[in-house]
């Protein structure tokens, strides 16, 4: 410094050189619909009260319980698409730390891709979104399960369409009973009334016990006739009394029945919006998410998306390929957890338990009967994709082992057991795809040792190079992390002494890498190699435009899929 006033002066030199910090790796970012919280905003939370504080709880499903013979049986007529709420705990219980939370819409939405990523309240609108955070590098979309219905969800949609079209001819009946019996009281002792009611009655019985709209409309008639059997008992009993008790219970059939109407409602919407004919949209319309995540994660590197294999391994296939997906991880099949559905008792209806039409009634006149049926409800145990749980399996194997060890040969939390059971047979026709090279890594149940993560490779399964989940997301990481640490250089003199601080950095950061078990090789240069400099990455044309090239080769761990023991027998040595 060129001093000109008398004093004393301080100077700090550094003699440190400059070093590479690196990124974070584990940070997903989970797209979807929320009960509360801040809407069209990636909102960071490090825990699942923190979620619950922010966003809510899950959305109340739908269930129906039926009495028969004392038993409980519970059925739920259609299942929500919002399955945020159980992807955050799945993603908490196996080890997920602090994520984003990106609502596009409430409950009350439809779970819709969107034709725009200008349009607001769609996934492709919150992925947009997602450009402007930093931080997050895994990208995962819980309610994408919802715009896809498998084939068997199909033929249960339009069983239950035409079930209840039937059944509103049981109902219709059931209703006439119950005016006939109040029609019979006029003009008629109780005793010919109570008679008429037991005839028309017996007219109708449940034939399907599953059948909710059948139950409900069974059900009305047999309230009226119990109705005016307890009213008939009762000494000096008049016959305006008698036809006041039938008029009460048909009023609350009408109760009954708006309920019953609304359960048919979800079976023939479910039915109407998934057909043979539509499948095959929905399927691609979901794809159209992971397309656009994957373009992303190849435009910026640091972001890697779970995928969740939507309908069946060969519409997958079928659907990457047509998209041409590369990077990312497929995880197939759906989970069936020990998490129990959220439900609102007044909504459940209740049949078979004495006039009683909802649990919240129930649980004030019958605990034991209660019990039996929220027992029965809560063994309907909570269906989801993989990608949640997968995503706090990557977060604690990076904070346990390092990015660079494969998230695999791990147990899942919560998990009771895969839909799909899956065998060595199988899962070779999943593991290698000659045609796409779409490998899809499975979920296995295996005896004694629970649920475990049975795969860990990529979209690019036939590339030597990214075959392995591992090691793209750890080239993911150094990446992302020389560059910022570069960044640091630029409009600094593009000469040797630039190149040669520049070079020393990533040595080192390299260098501890390798130490930490990232990197192969027995010593530094056979585990990487940085070079930079004139005549060596950069022509002199490239110094006058102001371009610094820089090369960095890494040896990068890979996995060890398969392990061969051979046994031999040792001969007898005399």
């Amino acid at each position: 410094m060129n001093y000109k006033t008398p004093g004393v002066y301080v100077e700090e030199q550094g003699k440190f050189p400059p070093s590479v910090a690196q990124v974070e790796t584990a940070i997903p970012a989970f797209i979807g619909y929320t009960a509360d919280g801040p809407k069209n905003k990636p909102t960071r939370i490090a825990s699942m009260l923190e979620y619950e504080q922010l966003f809510g709880k899950a959305n109340p499903e739908i269930f129906a319980v039926a009495f028969k013979d004392g038993v409980a049986t519970a059925t739920q007529p259609k299942i929500s698409d919002f399955k945020m709420y159980y992807a955050m705990q799945m993603y908490f219980a196996n080890g997920g730390g602090a994520c984003y939370i990106v609502s596009v819409g409430g409950y009350n939405d439809e779970v819709t891709v969107g034709t725009s990523t200008t349009e607001a309240g769609t996934l492709l609108y919150g992925l947009e979104l997602l450009k402007k955070e930093d931080e997050p590098t895994l990208i995962v979309f819980p309610d994408l399960q919802g715009l896809v219905a498998t084939a068997a969800e199909v033929i249960a949609a339009d069983d239950a369409l035409q079930a209840s079209m039937d059944n509103r001819n049981v109902a219709v009946a059931a209703e006439a009973a119950a005016k006939a019996v109040s029609n019979a009281v006029d003009g008629a002792d109780v005793a010919a009334a109570v008679a008429a009611a037991v005839a028309k009655a017996a007219d109708y019985e449940v034939t399907n016990p599953g059948n909710l709209s059948e139950v409900a409309a069974v059900k009305a008639a047999q309230d009226v006739v119990a109705a005016v059997k307890v009213t008939a008992a009762v000494a000096n009993a008049t016959v305006p009394a008698v036809k006041a008790a039938a008029k009460v219970v048909a009023d609350a059939y009408n109760e009954d029945l708006a309920t019953t109407n609304i359960i048919s409602g979800f079976a023939s919407e479910n039915a109407d919006n998934v057909s043979d004919a539509n499948i095959d949209s929905f399927i691609t319309e979901a794809y159209s998410v992971y397309n656009s995540a994957l373009n992303q994660a190849e435009s910026m590197k640091d972001r890697f998306v779970i995928m969740d294999v939507l309908g069946n391994d060969t519409i997958f296939r079928k659907e990457v390929k047509a998209k041409g997906l590369k990077y990312g991880a497929a995880y197939y099949p759906k989970l069936k957890t020990v998490l129990s559905y959220d439900f609102n008792e007044a909504n459940v209806l209740v049949t078979g338990a004495a006039g009683i039409k909802n649990l919240a009634e129930l649980k004030l006149k019958n605990s034991e009967l209660y019990n039996q049926a929220k027992t029965a409800i809560e063994s309907q145990q909570v269906v989801l994709a993989p990608s949640s749980a997968i995503a706090g399996v990557y977060a604690k194997v990076d904070s346990t082992s390092g990015v660079w060890k494969s998230p695999a040969n791990l147990g899942l939390s919560l998990v009771d057991v895969p839909a799909v059971k899956i065998s060595n047979k199988e899962q070779e026709l999943l593991n290698v795809d000659a045609t796409s090279g779409k490998s899809i890594n499975a979920i296995r149940t295996f005896a004694g040792k629970g649920t475990l993560v049975w795969g860990a490779r990529t979209l690019d399964g036939n590339s030597n190079e990214w075959r392995y989940v591992s090691v793209r997301r750890f080239f993911n990481m150094v990446e992302e992390s020389v560059k910022k640490a570069t960044e640091r250089f630029v409009f600094e003199p593009n000469t040797a002494n630039t190149w040669i601080r520049v070079q020393a950095m990533i040595e080192n950061y390299l260098d501890q890498q390798w130490r930490d078990g990232a990197l192969a090789g027995s010593k530094p240069e056979e585990a990487y190699y940085v070079s930079v400099g004139l005549d060596k990455t950069m022509s002199a044309q490239d110094i006058l435009e102001g371009r610094m090239n820089i090369e960095i080769g890494m040896a990068a761990v890979r996995p060890a899929e398969f392990i061969v023991l051979r046994f031999s027998h040792k001969l007898q040595e005399a």
